[in-house]
């Protein structure tokens, strides 16, 4: 998903495969830092976007910021509370006392039809995502 940060309908930013992170854009070609939601307007898109080049500098984009299609999707990454971050703790916890051995045979005893198998991933996601919030913190 990209982003148009515009004012005025004019565009001033192009983030291609944003990741919004507080007031931080995180794109493919572009970071920006500090970015302040009362100076700007926002739009996600999928559309992309080209530059206008002068001197080899960008001086604009080749639509306005009216152009442009709107998407509702909003990627945002959420703050890690401490909550959060204790279930992360006690998740990992709870697994670094099993060994390889013992989470095979769990999988293998447990995980045996789709019901079960769903509910494996549901907590193999959990796992993944207390992982993620541990690095974040």
């Amino acid at each position: 998903m990209n982003l148009i940060i515009y004012k005025n309908n004019e565009i001033k930013y192009f983030v291609k495969d944003c990741i919004k992170q507080k007031n931080n854009f995180l794109g493919s070609n572009i970071k920006l830092y500090g970015i302040k939601s009362i100076h700007f307007d926002f739009k996600w898109t999928r559309d992309k976007l080209n530059p206008i080049l002068e001197n080899e500098e960008i001086i604009g984009w080749n639509k306005n910021a009216d152009e442009v299609t709107e998407e509702k999707e909003n990627r945002e990454i959420k703050e890690v509370t401490e909550e959060d971050y204790r279930e992360a703790v006690k998740i990992r916890n709870e697994l670094a006392k099993l060994s390889y051995n013992q989470v095979d045979n769990f999988v293998e005893n447990n995980v045996t039809d789709l019901k079960s198998a769903k509910e494996y991933l549901k907590k193999l996601s959990k796992i993944v995502l207390a992982i993620i919030k541990m690095q974040d913190k």
